[in-house]
């Protein structure tokens, strides 16, 4: 949740605010906080998700701008190295 709307215009659509989500699952969290969509995203049935990459949200504790910028950075570096930039 960012109160302020600009902020969260500029972030909402950033590769570090993304995941890699099936439509069932996305449509699933729906608007829920983070910690609840955590938990809808990534355990079926007691299970893991599969998609690596948007398992390490698990290790955040909350979603903030910063976190955003850190993957956003994150992604980036590695798109560049996959794609020889």
């Amino acid at each position: 949740m960012f109160p302020d709307a600009g902020e969260r215009g500029r972030l909402t659509h950033k590769l570090g605010n993304l995941l890699l989500l099936s439509h069932r699952k996305n449509s699933a969290a729906q608007n829920y906080d983070f910690e609840t969509k955590k938990e809808k995203y990534f355990v079926t049935r007691g299970k893991v998700s599969p998609f690596a990459l948007t398992t390490q949200v698990l290790n955040e504790s909350e979603w903030t701008p910063e976190v955003i910028a850190r993957r956003q950075g994150d992604l980036l570096g590695r798109l560049k190295d996959l794609w020889r930039l």
